[in-house]
């Protein structure tokens, strides 16, 4: 019974956001884009989880809220993490014929390219990563890693945001991701530094498409191997770093 109740937590916040991301594809105008939805839809979900875990938290809310702070004092590891992440995980995608060489970024080329520069900003590096770690890590990680260790944990919620992104790309390069993701939570801040190598990655991939299919480096196979090996080594280095780090006690928002 336990079990199933620690379940049901962990999935009911992904069901929700589901739920919003149905409602505002009904409700928001048909002029929106495909990614101008998904921020509309972010935003909600976030906003809700938010005031829902202020009333359920009273005043520890927000000094949990401040203590995210502490992700800022990792940024020297998690931002180079989220960079090589971003181009190992695309290359290895190209490499393996899983990926074209134009989509450089999850995997969703169509939606970025359509979409203004500012859109893909705001919406792309901030709005859904803060949401999609609100849900995963927050909520997700830092519930299960209480019961089942960590490494369990990471395990379950990478899957989990694997299978959240429906597509085969896009749920690889998230399952690898969310594992990466919840290190940075456990070890380096909680839900702030996990927001920020996500937001670092997701502005990788926004970059790296604005050549589009321009870029002929990424047709070159020597220059694909060769990028996707030094982001790797430069990956696994801040990996090292960051599971060698004692950690932060991790105060979390909405548990």
């Amino acid at each position: 019974m336990r079990g199933w109740k620690l379940g049901w937590k962990v999935l009911w916040p992904v069901l929700w956001y589901l739920g919003v991301m149905g409602a505002a594809a009904l409700l928001c105008p048909r002029r929106f884009s495909v990614l101008e939805v998904a921020g509309v839809a972010a935003g909600a979900a976030a906003v809700t989880l938010l005031l829902g875990g202020r009333l359920y938290r009273g005043r520890d809310f927000w000094e949990n809220l401040r203590s995210g702070g502490k992700a800022l004092g990792y940024g020297w590891l998690l931002i180079p993490a989220g960079i090589a992440v971003c181009i190992m995980l695309n290359g290895l995608l190209i490499l393996l014929g899983l990926e074209s060489t134009s989509g450089m970024y999850d995997g969703r080329a169509e939606m970025i390219y359509a979409s203004r520069m500012w859109e893909q900003l705001l919406i792309s590096c901030v709005l859904i990563p803060f949401a999609e770690e609100l849900v995963f890590r927050e909520l997700g990680f830092g519930r299960l890693r209480k019961e089942c260790g960590p490494a369990l944990a990471a395990g379950i919620t990478a899957v989990l945001f694997g299978i959240y992104h429906l597509q085969l790309v896009q749920g690889l390069y998230a399952v690898c991701l969310g594992l990466l993701l919840a290190a940075a939570y456990e070890k380096c801040g909680g839900l702030g530094a996990a927001f920020l190598v996500h937001a670092v990655s997701n502005l990788t991939a926004v970059v790296l498409s604005l050549e589009g299919e321009k870029s002929w480096l990424w047709g070159k196979s020597l220059f694909v191997v060769s990028a996707t090996l030094i982001s790797g080594l430069i990956l696994i280095l801040c990996v090292r770093k960051m599971l060698k780090t004692e950690g932060t006690e991790t105060k979390t928002l909405l548990q």
